[in-house]
C-alpha cells in the first residue's frame, strides 16, 4: 500500500491541503503507556481513501491546520475502539475529533458481539488476515522500521473499507445518530474527573473501612491522583491501591511502622512515605461530624438483586421492540451505575457526578419511560 511518512512541515501542509475536501477520514494513533498516567503519542495515521499519511508527532510540527480539519463538523472521523485514542487526542491536541464514528460500537449495535477487535473485523468484513506482530512494538523508538510503518498504515487503509460496509447497514436501520452519540459519550467520560471529595469511594476495598479510616483514605486518594498528574506517573506507580487501603486502615504514625505493613513496597515508603504520613495526620484532625459515611456495596442494599433483575427485564422489553441488542443498551456494570446513582448518591451530590450511561443520550430517549421509576431524566 502507498503511504507517506511525514516529518517535515511543508509535507504536512501539502497533505492537509490534499485531504481538505474529504467527507470521511479514517484515523488511528500509535502510543505507549508504560509507567505514565497519560498515553505518549508516537504516531498519527490519517487516510481519506486516496491519501494515506503517517505523521510523526515527535518532530517539530505545527499541527494547527490538521487540527482545524479534525474539528470540522462536516468531516466524519472514523476510528475503531477509540477510547484510548480519545485520551491521546485530549492530552496531545487538547480536543477530540468530532463527529466520531466508532466501528467497534457499530458492529456491536448490528449484533456482531461485544468488543470485536480490529483484526477480527477486517477478517470478517474484508477476508484479510492482519499480521499483529507489531502490536506490542516500541513506537517511541526512532527510526521506525518498515514493518512498523506498514502495520500502522494498514490500520487506516483497512478501516475505511470496513466502515463503508458497516455504515451502509447502520444507515439502513436508522442508527447513525446512535453511533455518533455513543462516541460523544465516550469523549465526555474520558474528560470527566471525579471530584476530590468522592474519589475514595471508587477505591476497591473502601467498603471494608470504618469512617475514621475512610477519612485517611480520602486524603490519600486525593494526594495520589494529584501527584500522579504532577509527575505523569500511573497511579499504581505512586502507591498501589490495595496498599493505600491498608495504610488507611492501620494509619501508621512513622515510616518504620509503615514499612512493617504487610505487602507495602519499601520503594513506596522511600518515595512517598512522608507525604502519606501527612495525609494520615490531616485525617486525624477531622472531627467526628465531618467523617465520611461508611461505603456500602450494592450487594449490601436490601432488594439489590430484585432491582437489577427488574431493570434488566425492562431493558430487554425495549430491546425486543427496537431491535437494538440488550448488551448495547446496558451491561451489568451500566445497570449497577443506575442503581448506585439512585441509592448511593444524594440529590445534592448528583450534579457533581457524571450521570449513568443509561441516563445519557441516546439511551435515555429509548429507556426513560420504562425506567422513570428509578431515576427521572431531569436528575441526569
Amino acid at each position: 500500500m502507498e503511504y507517506q511518512l511525514i516529518t517535515e512541515q511543508h509535507t504536512l501542509d501539502q497533505f492537509v491541503e490534499a485531504i481538505s475536501n474529504a467527507q470521511v477520514l479514517a484515523i488511528d494513533t500509535e502510543f505507549m503507556r508504560r509507567r505514565t498516567l497519560y498515553p505518549e503519542i508516537a504516531l498519527l495515521q490519517v487516510f481519506d481513501g486516496k491519501h494515506l499519511a503517517l505523521i510523526d508527532p515527535l518532530t517539530e510540527l505545527d499541527f494547527s491546520s490538521l487540527w482545524q480539519l479534525l474539528k470540522n463538523p462536516n468531516i466524519l472521523k472514523v476510528l475503531h475502539s477509540p477510547s484510548e485514542d480519545i485520551e491521546v487526542f485530549q492530552n496531545f491536541a487538547g480536543f477530540v475529533p468530532q463527529p466520531l464514528f466508532d466501528t467497534q460500537f457499530a458492529l456491536q449495535l448490528l449484533g456482531s458481539g461485544n468488543c470485536v477487535g480490529f483484526a477480527a473485523m477486517v477478517n470478517m468484513r474484508l477476508g484479510i488476515e492482519i499480521d499483529k506482530s507489531e502490536s506490542r512494538t516500541n513506537w517511541l523508538q526512532r527510526p521506525l522500521r518498515d514493518s512498523q510503518l506498514e502495520y500502522a498504515a494498514a490500520d487506516v487503509a483497512h478501516l475505511l473499507p470496513c466502515f463503508m460496509q458497516i455504515v451502509e447497514e447502520i444507515n439502513a436501520k436508522g442508527w447513525f445518530d446512535i453511533v455518533i452519540a455513543e462516541s460523544q459519550l465516550i469523549s465526555q467520560k474520558r474528560a470527566y474527573q471525579t471530584p476530590d471529595e468522592f474519589l475514595y469511594r471508587d477505591v476497591k476495598g473502601a467498603w471494608q473501612l470504618n469512617p475514621r479510616d475512610l477519612a485517611a483514605l480520602r486524603e490519600l486518594s486525593v494526594w495520589r491522583r494529584q501527584k500522579a498528574q504532577r509527575k505523569n506517573l500511573a497511579l499504581n506507580f505512586i502507591v498501589k491501591e490495595a496498599n493505600m487501603v491498608e495504610i488507611a486502615k492501620r494509619r501508621p504514625s512513622s515510616l518504620n511502622s509503615m514499612r512493617n505493613i504487610p505487602g507495602i513496597d519499601p520503594m513506596e515508603v522511600n518515595r512517598s512515605g512522608k507525604e502519606m504520613l501527612a495525609c494520615i495526620e490531616r485525617a486525624k484532625e477531622i472531627s467526628e461530624e465531618q467523617l465520611p459515611e461508611k461505603v456500602l456495596r450494592l450487594m449490601d442494599f436490601r432488594g439489590y438483586k430484585q432491582a437489577a433483575k427488574e431493570i434488566k427485564q425492562k431493558i430487554t422489553a425495549v430491546s425486543k421492540e427496537t431491535g437494538i441488542p440488550v448488551d448495547v443498551f446496558a451491561s451489568k456494570k451500566q445497570i449497577n451505575q443506575l442503581i448506585s446513582w439512585n441509592w448511593k448518591l444524594t440529590a445534592e451530590e448528583r450534579p457533581a457526578m457524571f450521570a449513568p450511561d443509561i441516563l445519557q443520550p441516546w439511551r435515555a430517549e429509548y429507556l426513560q419511560k420504562s425506567l422513570e421509576k428509578w431515576v427521572p431524566l431531569h436528575d441526569a
